[in-house]
């Protein structure tokens, strides 16, 4: 199903590396007739075999479901790849609806959430990368430095500002961040932007000089509200910027889901993962973030547990421990890299802690570099 959604993003959606909004209904003032099959041309086209085969998966009858025709709906998860490619390709060659070319910065910005996520679930970081250029594409038309515009059409830019695309973007490039570190100094930036939606304790949607101060949503359906996107993002932001999250409380389940995910991730029910290298999302909770750092660890509810053995930490003195965390030595392998006389030079080292590490290190069948 979702690399379906892909392929539908990518042939009806995608114009120079960004997604138009819409299409319409109707075809030609008829409403759906691209979309719908008589059941005597799909026996036509298809042939009786496959005729009954595409009946026992879709919902199909002489009356139809719509206008006396067929609005193709599936009974059941069945296969039916080389059926469905045929009556696509006759579908493309009927008249098209008309649709709306209209680029909402918003829109695209969770179509690269929407990438990211897929990407990571598939195991297809080429789609984390598609993301990637989607929101440097949004960046380089709806940012100038300073405010974020809100759509594009035929050439022109609307640059009123809304706080549901600044969180939007805001989020996507968290996203991006948790696999590449390029990403700190616009998520920065970002961050600020968004913040200044906020006046007086209160999220402002968007505020036009010659229009009324309209304030923001926190209504979660369809889509995201602008307060969830923009409060999700900045508290990712905190949390991978090593910064404790402020808590926040619980809101009423449906009207709120997007909301409480941003509340689980406050109140310390999403796992941090701090690692050297990012760890493959699918060995992870899904209610994970990652960050790179060290000591590698992954935090969760309070507690903190580390994902290497660093249990020889424990047999020394804590100046000395400190004296190795300054110098990243969190393994006995990073230790080995160092020789003698460099660990013994390290400020609160003492003279008794060096039999203790040259003894951890022949046990793991290691030892101090010559």
């Amino acid at each position: 199903m979702a690399e379906k959604i892909l392929r539908c993003l990518d042939e009806s959606f995608e114009t120079d590396g960004l997604y138009i909004s819409a299409f319409n209904a109707d075809t030609g003032h008829e409403e759906g007739v691209t979309y719908l099959w008589d059941t005597k041309e799909l026996e036509s086209e298809l042939g009786p075999e496959d005729f009954k085969k595409f009946c026992q998966v879709y919902d199909i009858s002489a009356d139809g479901n719509f206008d006396g025709r067929n609005h193709l709906v599936r009974k059941n998860n069945v296969q039916l790849i080389r059926i469905e490619e045929k009556l696509l390709a006759i579908r493309k060659k009927r008249n098209q609806p008309t649709h709306d070319d209209k680029i909402l910065c918003g829109i695209n910005a969770l179509t690269a959430i929407s990438l990211i996520q897929v990407g990571r679930s598939l195991q297809r970081p080429d789609l984390e990368d598609k993301a990637a250029t989607l929101v440097k594409k949004l960046l380089e038309t709806f940012w100038n430095g300073t405010s974020l515009g809100h759509s594009f059409y035929e050439g022109i830019l609307q640059r009123q500002s809304f706080l549901a695309d600044a969180g939007a973007l805001l989020l996507a490039v968290t996203m991006l961040y948790e696999t590449d570190e390029s990403w700190a100094g616009i998520m920065s930036l970002m961050s600020d932007y968004v913040k200044s939606f906020k006046v007086n304790g209160n999220w402002i949607e968007s505020e036009a000089e010659d229009f009324q101060k309209v304030h923001a949503s926190w209504f979660d359906h369809p889509v995201p509200s602008s307060v969830s996107l923009a409060e999700t993002a900045l508290t990712r932001v905190a949390l991978l910027s090593g910064r404790e999250a402020t808590p926040v409380t619980f809101r009423r389940p449906h009207q709120s889901d997007f909301y409480n995910i941003n509340a689980l991730m406050a109140n310390d029910h999403f796992h941090l993962y701090t690692t050297k290298v990012p760890a493959p999302w699918n060995d992870i909770p899904a209610n994970s973030i990652q960050k790179r750092g060290t000591p590698e660890t992954d935090c969760y509810d309070g507690t903190c547990r580390f994902l290497v053995d660093i249990s020889f930490i424990a047999f020394i003195g804590a100046p000395a421990r400190r004296a190795l965390e300054r110098e990243n030595i969190m393994t006995l392998e990073d230790l080995s890299k160092w020789s003698e006389k460099e660990i013994s030079k390290l400020h609160g080292m003492g003279p008794g802690t060096i039999p203790k590490l040259k003894k951890a290190l022949k046990d793991n069948g290691l030892s101090f570099k010559s």
